[in-house]
């Protein structure tokens, strides 16, 4: 088995080799990106380690040339930049029609790394160690939480729950991971009542120790068919003894428009049950002002695709006002998500959006980090109105 490791970084390149050479591969580097087409006129990878940021050229350029010689080889994506920009150009990849099978970030953890050659070796697929059932069953899947800000007095709403798998080799992955997975191995179901009992018992936790908080969960296009969720979400809230009108269930714009009365029998016997329903990623779908005007939601979240650029781009913050105005005319609570710098802080609060989130204020994290964080949000941060 060929391996074709590139790396501006000399060292970066020695180490992958090395560990590669381990597992029984035959290792080529190149640590000048302009030697990767002569390279691959006499070397034929079946895996490839790719990294995105090297001097005079980048990634990008290099998955386009990847794409025209070597589509039948499974490729790592590597680099320093955020998890964002990595998930990005695995999907580029993909669109380019490449076998991106991973996206490591920099500095290299050599035991992901070890694991992840291990797994090549074998033969194995994207996801390095993955047994998705026994990961639920063993509940390696867990919530952070990112909080949710009142604009207009600085109060913590709540918090909405995201889901991460912590994987005992490649670390805490993102549902951008594993998602597309569960739902192929059909484990769907089982996943959203690991998630939705992991909220309900959190949102417990909060709710008797005297905090006033939301919690808000996402569910899938699969949920939806679920007719029985509304009620089994009831019933945890009345055997952990707490209000359903704390708990908030967010369905995307997409989603929520593939069966529009299938989705209007659900949401509504949640409303019914005084649970909340978001709107979520709004304006990313395709949704009529009709269908909107006849769903139950309570609440739309403004996706951060328009919200983290407004501040410097007029048709984003055009779209952003837009759906403010909207949604309030709708009668509906607006939060933006996405909020990233001070700048947008105040563009949504001069607008009177309702509520914000995003880095600015809190990442995702998990229970106990989100604790300290809530007690300190209160201890510097002054309240107003």
């Amino acid at each position: 088995m060929r391996m074709l490791v590139i790396d501006d970084e000399e060292d970066v390149c020695e180490t992958i080799a090395e560990i590669a050479t381990s597992r029984g591969f035959e290792v080529a580097t190149i640590s000048n990106p302009d030697n990767v087409r002569s390279t691959l006129q006499n070397f034929t990878p079946d895996f490839i380690m790719l990294d995105l940021m090297m001097p005079g050229t980048d990634g990008v350029e290099l998955l386009r040339l990847l794409a025209d010689h070597v589509k039948d080889a499974k490729i790592c994506l590597i680099s320093g930049s955020d998890a964002r920009v990595l998930n990005s150009a695995r999907r580029l990849g993909s669109a380019h029609g490449l076998n991106v099978i991973a996206a490591l970030e920099k500095p290299l953890d050599i035991s992901v790394l070890r694991a992840t050659f291990n797994q090549l070796a074998a033969g194995g697929k994207s996801m390095p160690g993955t047994d998705l059932a026994h990961a639920i069953a063993l509940g390696q899947f867990v919530l952070y939480y990112q909080p949710v800000i009142e604009l207009a007095t600085r109060r913590v709403k709540g918090a909405e729950a995201l889901a991460r798998w912590a994987h005992p080799s490649r670390g805490t992955l993102p549902p951008s991971e594993f998602l597309e997975h569960v739902v192929n191995d059909g484990l769907m179901q089982s996943f959203t009542d690991h998630v939705v009992e992991t909220s309900v018992n959190q949102a417990a936790k909060w709710y008797h120790a005297g905090e006033r908080l939301t919690l808000s969960m996402n569910i899938t296009a699969s949920t939806l068919l679920d007719l029985s969720l509304p009620d089994r979400i009831a019933d945890m809230c009345k055997q952990k003894n707490i209000p359903p009108e704390i708990l908030i269930l967010e369905v995307t714009e997409t989603e929520a428009m593939r069966d529009v009365t299938r989705t209007m029998d659900v949401l509504l016997r949640m409303r019914i049950r005084n649970i909340g329903v978001a709107i979520d990623d709004f304006g990313t779908g395709h949704s009529s002002l009709r269908e909107l005007q006849r769903m139950p939601f309570n609440e739309m979240k403004v996706d951060r695709s328009f919200v983290i650029d407004m501040a410097n781009n007029k048709d984003c913050a055009v779209i952003v006002n837009s759906i403010i105005d909207l949604g309030h005319n709708l009668g509906l609570k607006i939060i933006a998500e996405g909020v990233e710098d001070i700048r947008v802080w105040r563009m949504l609060a001069e607008k009177n959006c309702d509520f914000a989130q995003g880095f600015y204020m809190g990442k995702p994290m998990p229970a106990n980090e989100f604790d300290r964080w809530l007690k300190s949000w209160r201890e510097t941060t002054p309240v107003t109105g």
